[in-house]
Parts: C-alpha cells; structure tokens; sequence
C-alpha cells in the first residue's frame, strides 16, 4: 500500500476484512504509515525502495497528482501496479510496471469508515488476464463491479461529480437557507431519502415534479421573491428552472 489517506485506511479494512494481506505501507509522512500498518498487521517502510519486490499487488492510494510524482520512485517487475483514481488513465502507471490498471472505487471515502460497504467498484487493466485479476478482487470488495476504459471512466467521473457532489452542493445551500431562517433542515431527510429511492426504480425524467416541472409560474415568482436578498442562491434558483423548463418543453 503506498499512501496513508483516506482510500488507503478504508480500502485496506476492506481488504484484509476479505481475508487479504496488507505486506507494506509507505508514505511520505512516516508516522501516517507507522499508524495505520499497526492497524492493518502490516509493516510501515521508510523509503519506497524498501517495499516488498514479490507482492502480488501495489496500491497507489494517493491524490491524484502525485501518482505522476510517485510513479519515478516505483520499479514493479513482478505483480500488478495499480491506481484508485477516476480521471487518471492507466498508462502513466507504464512506466513503472508489466502489469498495470485501476481499482476505482465510486464513492467519497473518509478514515473514518470501517469499510467500503455499498458501493460501485470500477475496474480497468492494461491486457486481459489484469482485467480478470481486479474484476475478481473487486468483487470480494464490493456488490457491484463494472470494467470501463479511461475515456468511460472520465465520463463517469463527470458523472460522479454532478449527481453526488452538485446536488450535496444544493443540500448545503438549503441547509444554509434553513439556517437563516429559523427552519429544521432535519425536516427534509426523509423528502430527500425518498428521491434518491426513486430514481433507482424509475427513470428519473419520469418522476420529476416541481412547479419548473408544472409550468407553475405563480409559484415560481413566490420562490425568487423570497430569494430576492440572495443573489448568488436566486441566480442558481433561476438556471435549474429553466433547465427544467426547456427539458419539458414548458
């Protein structure tokens, strides 16, 4: 395992939860690796030369960016080199390993967590029998597994970001606004839990609703009247809607 992060404390549980062994740990900030290899039954290494040459797999549980500051520290000959990131491709990791891909798990990950639980597991290898590899070990991770090239991996990545972190940007701004003014933003979970159970049922441009959807414009002029002092959320207001609008033709 080389990295101390958050991937590498969550996927590690993971792992050795599944009856895997973590060998080594190495990270540039040496005491993140002492704490979590005492956790995972593993030995923390001092320099990257140092780890194991007869590992069957190194993990690369790192940002994003420093893959490619790490990767001229790394000479794999034998066992399987891969990363954990959505938008990276597999072929940087070339030129330090045979046997390369990646192991991206889709889903924000804290140290907190004990393990990976429900979650997407996306998958990708630089021939066929490392594709086999990681399909398998992915599926002793996680419920779902699907193998998706680096352009299908971006897309999904882009994906990710605007059905997770967009609409968590939307549930911080309504959290906000309940804040200001004197409302419970408890009162909303089970609105929100049941969108969310909806659309993995049904198509989610055949459950929308809302006055957008309604071409409710009496209602709409009562939600920006009442967003009139706050410009940034009544600006956000005003392109969902017509986003929606011009979806149904409305």
């Amino acid at each position: 395992m080389i990295g101390a992060g958050n991937v590498a404390h969550v996927l590690g549980r993971t792992l050795k939860k599944a009856g895997h062994t973590i060998v080594s740990i190495w990270n540039r900030d040496p005491a993140k690796a002492v704490l979590l290899a005492g956790e995972l039954s593993a030995k923390a290494v001092e320099q990257p030369e140092e780890l194991p040459d007869d590992a069957d797999i190194y993990i690369l549980a790192v940002s994003d960016h420093a893959i490619a500051e790490l990767l001229p520290m790394l000479s794999i000959s034998k066992g399987i080199l891969i990363h954990n990131a959505g938008t990276v491709g597999i072929g940087i990791l070339s030129q330090s390993a045979k046997q390369y891909g990646v192991l991206w798990p889709m889903k924000m990950l804290r140290s907190s967590m004990n393990e990976l639980g429900d979650c997407t597991m996306v998958i990708d290898g630089n021939d066929e029998a490392t594709r086999r590899l990681l399909f398998e070990l992915a599926g002793q991770l996680v419920g779902r597994v699907t193998v998706a090239d680096d352009l299908k991996r971006q897309k999904m990545h882009l994906i990710a970001a605007i059905g997770s972190n967009f609409t968590n940007h939307m549930y911080h701004l309504a959290a906000d606004y309940c804040k200001e003014t004197g409302i419970d933003f408890s009162l909303f979970y089970p609105l929100i839990a049941s969108t969310a159970l909806q659309i993995q049922t049904a198509y989610p441009g055949d459950v929308q609703a809302g006055p957008a959807f309604r071409g409710d414009k009496g209602t709409l002029e009562r939600h920006r009247e009442l967003l009139s002092d706050n410009e940034a959320l009544l600006h956000l207001y005003d392109e969902i809607t017509a986003s929606i609008r011009k979806k149904f033709d409305r």
